[in-house]
Protein backbone atom coordinates (compact mmCIF):
# COMPACT_ATOMS: atom_id res chain seq x y z
CA UNK A 1 0.00 0.00 0.00
CA UNK A 2 1.41 3.50 -0.80
CA UNK A 3 2.14 6.10 1.54
CA UNK A 4 0.31 9.36 0.55
CA UNK A 5 2.06 12.37 1.99
CA UNK A 6 1.25 15.97 1.71
CA UNK A 7 3.58 17.67 -1.33
CA UNK A 8 6.26 19.81 0.56
CA UNK A 9 5.25 23.68 0.50
CA UNK A 10 6.15 25.05 -2.56
CA UNK A 11 7.30 28.97 -3.58
CA UNK A 12 4.91 31.02 -4.73
CA UNK A 13 4.14 34.29 -5.54
CA UNK A 14 0.62 36.12 -4.60
CA UNK A 15 -0.14 39.30 -6.93
CA UNK A 16 -3.68 40.67 -5.56
CA UNK A 17 -4.77 44.18 -7.12
CA UNK A 18 -8.00 45.72 -6.15
CA UNK A 19 -10.66 47.60 -8.66
CA UNK A 20 -9.29 47.07 -12.27
CA UNK A 21 -11.94 48.31 -14.73
CA UNK A 22 -13.59 44.67 -15.48
CA UNK A 23 -16.71 42.68 -14.48
CA UNK A 24 -15.70 39.74 -11.51
CA UNK A 25 -17.35 37.26 -13.56
CA UNK A 26 -15.41 37.81 -17.12
CA UNK A 27 -11.98 38.04 -14.86
CA UNK A 28 -12.42 34.75 -13.60
CA UNK A 29 -13.19 32.92 -16.44
CA UNK A 30 -10.02 35.08 -18.21
CA UNK A 31 -8.15 33.16 -15.62
CA UNK A 32 -9.96 30.25 -15.72
CA UNK A 33 -8.21 29.63 -19.70
CA UNK A 34 -4.88 30.49 -18.48
CA UNK A 35 -4.41 28.93 -15.45
CA UNK A 36 -1.40 26.01 -15.81
CA UNK A 37 -0.52 27.82 -18.47
CA UNK A 38 3.30 29.37 -18.73
CA UNK A 39 3.05 32.53 -17.48
CA UNK A 40 4.33 34.60 -21.25
CA UNK A 41 1.98 32.09 -22.76
CA UNK A 42 -0.89 32.88 -19.95
CA UNK A 43 -0.45 37.00 -21.09
CA UNK A 44 -0.14 36.24 -24.79
CA UNK A 45 -3.72 34.26 -25.19
CA UNK A 46 -4.82 36.96 -22.86
CA UNK A 47 -4.12 39.79 -25.31
CA UNK A 48 -4.45 37.95 -28.40
CA UNK A 49 -6.22 34.75 -28.31
CA UNK A 50 -7.59 32.35 -29.44
CA UNK A 51 -11.05 32.85 -28.14
CA UNK A 52 -12.09 35.65 -25.86
CA UNK A 53 -9.40 37.70 -24.69
CA UNK A 54 -9.25 40.03 -21.58
CA UNK A 55 -6.94 42.85 -21.58
CA UNK A 56 -7.94 44.08 -17.96
CA UNK A 57 -6.02 40.29 -16.42
CA UNK A 58 -3.21 40.74 -18.88
CA UNK A 59 -1.83 44.01 -17.71
CA UNK A 60 -2.59 42.48 -14.03
CA UNK A 61 -0.13 39.23 -15.47
CA UNK A 62 2.14 41.56 -16.92
CA UNK A 63 2.62 43.40 -13.80
CA UNK A 64 3.16 40.05 -11.85
CA UNK A 65 5.68 39.08 -14.24
CA UNK A 66 7.40 42.35 -13.20
CA UNK A 67 7.34 41.86 -9.58
CA UNK A 68 8.47 38.25 -10.22
CA UNK A 69 11.42 39.59 -11.91
CA UNK A 70 12.53 41.86 -9.03
CA UNK A 71 11.99 39.06 -6.48
CA UNK A 72 14.58 36.64 -8.77
CA UNK A 73 12.58 34.77 -10.23
CA UNK A 74 12.33 34.23 -13.94
CA UNK A 75 9.44 35.47 -15.53
CA UNK A 76 9.64 32.74 -18.26
CA UNK A 77 9.40 29.57 -15.82
CA UNK A 78 6.93 30.68 -14.18
CA UNK A 79 2.98 28.95 -14.45
CA UNK A 80 -0.06 30.67 -13.40
CA UNK A 81 -0.80 28.28 -10.74
CA UNK A 82 -4.47 30.14 -9.71
CA UNK A 83 -5.84 32.52 -8.64
CA UNK A 84 -9.81 34.16 -8.93
CA UNK A 85 -11.86 37.25 -8.96
CA UNK A 86 -14.52 39.05 -6.83
CA UNK A 87 -16.50 42.14 -7.44
CA UNK A 88 -14.84 45.28 -6.65
CA UNK A 89 -16.19 48.62 -4.99
CA UNK A 90 -17.83 50.83 -7.73
CA UNK A 91 -16.24 53.69 -9.69
CA UNK A 92 -18.66 56.29 -9.65
CA UNK A 93 -18.40 59.45 -11.52
CA UNK A 94 -20.55 62.68 -12.82
CA UNK A 95 -21.50 62.66 -16.63
CA UNK A 96 -22.87 65.85 -18.18
CA UNK A 97 -25.28 65.67 -20.78
CA UNK A 98 -26.52 67.75 -23.16
CA UNK A 99 -28.93 70.99 -21.94
CA UNK A 100 -27.41 71.22 -18.35
CA UNK A 101 -28.71 67.63 -17.56
CA UNK A 102 -26.52 65.27 -15.51
CA UNK A 103 -26.55 61.99 -14.25
CA UNK A 104 -23.85 58.91 -12.62
CA UNK A 105 -21.52 56.71 -14.33
CA UNK A 106 -20.98 53.31 -12.49
CA UNK A 107 -18.07 51.42 -13.80
CA UNK A 108 -18.15 47.31 -12.06
CA UNK A 109 -14.21 46.92 -11.37
CA UNK A 110 -12.82 43.64 -10.13
CA UNK A 111 -10.47 42.60 -7.44
CA UNK A 112 -8.14 40.18 -8.63
CA UNK A 113 -5.80 37.51 -7.07
CA UNK A 114 -3.09 35.48 -8.93
CA UNK A 115 -0.80 32.57 -8.05
CA UNK A 116 2.43 31.82 -10.29
CA UNK A 117 4.56 29.10 -8.87
CA UNK A 118 7.82 27.57 -10.76
CA UNK A 119 6.58 25.40 -13.46
CA UNK A 120 8.67 22.09 -12.22
CA UNK A 121 8.18 22.42 -8.79
CA UNK A 122 4.02 22.52 -9.59
CA UNK A 123 4.28 19.86 -11.66
CA UNK A 124 6.04 17.33 -9.57
CA UNK A 125 3.54 18.40 -6.64
CA UNK A 126 0.66 17.82 -8.42
CA UNK A 127 2.07 14.05 -9.28
CA UNK A 128 2.62 13.34 -5.72
CA UNK A 129 -0.76 14.67 -4.63
CA UNK A 130 -2.75 12.50 -6.77
CA UNK A 131 -3.79 9.43 -5.08
CA UNK A 132 -2.90 5.90 -6.56
CA UNK A 133 -5.54 4.89 -8.99
CA UNK A 134 -7.30 8.09 -8.86
CA UNK A 135 -8.31 9.25 -12.64
CA UNK A 136 -6.39 12.87 -13.17
CA UNK A 137 -8.40 15.58 -14.61
CA UNK A 138 -7.34 17.73 -17.18
CA UNK A 139 -4.22 18.85 -16.20
CA UNK A 140 -5.23 22.28 -14.99
CA UNK A 141 -5.98 23.85 -11.00
CA UNK A 142 -8.98 25.92 -11.78
CA UNK A 143 -9.37 29.79 -11.14
CA UNK A 144 -12.39 30.14 -8.62
CA UNK A 145 -13.57 33.17 -6.60
CA UNK A 146 -13.08 33.89 -3.20
CA UNK A 147 -16.34 33.94 -1.03
CA UNK A 148 -18.21 37.31 -1.89
CA UNK A 149 -17.85 40.52 1.23
CA UNK A 150 -20.81 40.09 3.78
CA UNK A 151 -20.92 43.92 3.60
CA UNK A 152 -20.54 46.38 6.79
CA UNK A 153 -23.30 48.27 8.08
CA UNK A 154 -22.94 52.15 6.63
CA UNK A 155 -22.43 54.03 10.04
CA UNK A 156 -24.14 57.51 11.16
CA UNK A 157 -22.93 60.56 9.74
CA UNK A 158 -22.62 62.13 12.89
CA UNK A 159 -22.04 60.32 16.20
CA UNK A 160 -23.24 60.71 18.72
CA UNK A 161 -26.09 62.70 18.47
CA UNK A 162 -25.74 64.46 21.63
CA UNK A 163 -21.94 65.24 21.68
CA UNK A 164 -21.64 69.16 21.08
CA UNK A 165 -18.32 68.71 19.91
CA UNK A 166 -19.35 66.63 17.18
CA UNK A 167 -22.31 68.54 16.30
CA UNK A 168 -19.95 72.28 16.16
CA UNK A 169 -17.96 70.00 13.67
CA UNK A 170 -20.34 68.94 11.73
CA UNK A 171 -22.47 72.47 11.51
CA UNK A 172 -18.79 73.85 10.00
CA UNK A 173 -18.87 70.85 7.50
CA UNK A 174 -21.77 72.29 5.58
CA UNK A 175 -19.09 75.03 4.21
CA UNK A 176 -17.07 72.18 2.83
CA UNK A 177 -18.26 71.85 -0.77
CA UNK A 178 -17.69 69.58 -3.36
CA UNK A 179 -15.82 71.65 -6.18
CA UNK A 180 -17.21 69.65 -8.61
CA UNK A 181 -21.07 69.40 -8.07
CA UNK A 182 -20.99 72.62 -5.32
CA UNK A 183 -23.03 70.61 -2.72
CA UNK A 184 -21.76 70.17 0.60
CA UNK A 185 -20.08 67.00 2.03
CA UNK A 186 -22.63 66.38 4.39
CA UNK A 187 -25.49 66.09 1.84
CA UNK A 188 -23.98 64.26 -0.59
CA UNK A 189 -22.65 61.68 2.12
CA UNK A 190 -19.03 61.97 2.01
CA UNK A 191 -19.32 61.88 6.08
CA UNK A 192 -19.32 58.59 7.36
CA UNK A 193 -19.15 59.69 11.18
CA UNK A 194 -17.44 62.60 13.19
CA UNK A 195 -16.46 61.89 16.88
CA UNK A 196 -14.67 63.68 19.42
CA UNK A 197 -12.03 62.86 21.77
CA UNK A 198 -10.10 64.90 23.84
CA UNK A 199 -10.39 67.34 22.08
CA UNK A 200 -9.42 65.77 18.70
CA UNK A 201 -12.09 65.32 15.92
CA UNK A 202 -11.79 62.36 14.01
CA UNK A 203 -14.04 62.83 10.63
CA UNK A 204 -14.47 59.39 9.06
CA UNK A 205 -15.16 60.11 5.04
CA UNK A 206 -15.55 58.72 1.89
CA UNK A 207 -15.56 59.50 -1.74
CA UNK A 208 -17.08 58.49 -4.98
CA UNK A 209 -14.58 56.11 -5.69
CA UNK A 210 -11.24 55.61 -4.26
CA UNK A 211 -9.68 56.80 -7.52
CA UNK A 212 -11.06 60.06 -6.51
CA UNK A 213 -8.47 62.63 -7.11
CA UNK A 214 -10.20 65.27 -4.44
CA UNK A 215 -8.98 63.93 -1.29
CA UNK A 216 -6.07 66.28 -0.97
CA UNK A 217 -9.09 69.32 -2.24
CA UNK A 218 -11.32 67.77 0.87
CA UNK A 219 -8.61 67.87 3.54
CA UNK A 220 -7.41 71.72 2.39
CA UNK A 221 -10.68 72.57 2.74
CA UNK A 222 -12.20 70.68 6.33
CA UNK A 223 -8.11 72.14 7.54
CA UNK A 224 -9.52 75.53 6.77
CA UNK A 225 -12.98 75.68 7.59
CA UNK A 226 -11.37 73.88 11.42
CA UNK A 227 -8.50 75.94 12.14
CA UNK A 228 -10.18 78.24 14.31
CA UNK A 229 -10.44 76.34 17.91
CA UNK A 230 -13.09 78.87 19.29
CA UNK A 231 -15.52 77.80 16.73
CA UNK A 232 -14.86 74.32 16.16
CA UNK A 233 -14.46 73.46 19.79
CA UNK A 234 -11.66 70.47 19.04
CA UNK A 235 -7.57 71.83 19.15
CA UNK A 236 -7.37 69.51 16.14
CA UNK A 237 -8.78 66.97 13.90
CA UNK A 238 -8.09 63.64 11.44
CA UNK A 239 -9.83 62.46 8.48
CA UNK A 240 -10.14 58.94 8.30
CA UNK A 241 -10.69 58.10 4.63
CA UNK A 242 -12.22 54.81 4.21
CA UNK A 243 -13.60 53.00 0.95
CA UNK A 244 -16.06 50.01 2.25
CA UNK A 245 -18.38 50.27 2.59
CA UNK A 246 -18.56 51.88 -1.24
CA UNK A 247 -20.59 55.24 -1.54
CA UNK A 248 -23.36 55.45 -3.71
CA UNK A 249 -26.21 58.28 -4.34
CA UNK A 250 -28.56 56.35 -2.07
CA UNK A 251 -25.81 57.98 0.62
CA UNK A 252 -27.15 61.46 -0.67
CA UNK A 253 -29.67 63.31 1.77
CA UNK A 254 -33.12 64.85 0.69
CA UNK A 255 -31.55 68.01 0.70
CA UNK A 256 -28.73 67.24 -1.18
CA UNK A 257 -30.89 65.62 -4.01
CA UNK A 258 -32.94 68.55 -4.31
CA UNK A 259 -29.63 71.05 -4.99
CA UNK A 260 -28.74 68.59 -7.39
CA UNK A 261 -31.75 68.50 -9.18
CA UNK A 262 -31.57 72.37 -9.45
CA UNK A 263 -28.17 71.54 -11.36
CA UNK A 264 -29.70 69.09 -14.01
CA UNK A 265 -29.28 65.57 -12.27
CA UNK A 266 -32.14 63.02 -12.08
CA UNK A 267 -32.94 60.31 -9.29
Amino acid sequence: MTELTEPPELPELLVHEEQTRVAAAEAASALRTVTGLPAPAAVSRLRYGPGRTCEPVARVLDRALGKAGQSGLSPGRLVVSGGGARRGEDIVRVRRTAHGKADWITSETADIEIRLEPAGLRATAEVRARPSGSRADDGRERATEPPTDTGTAVPPRVEPPGDRGALMVRDLLYEVLDPDLGVNILDLGFVRSITVDHDVATITMTLTSAACPLTGVMEDQIRAVLADRHRTGVAAHRIAWVWRPAWSPADITDEGRDQLRAIGFSF
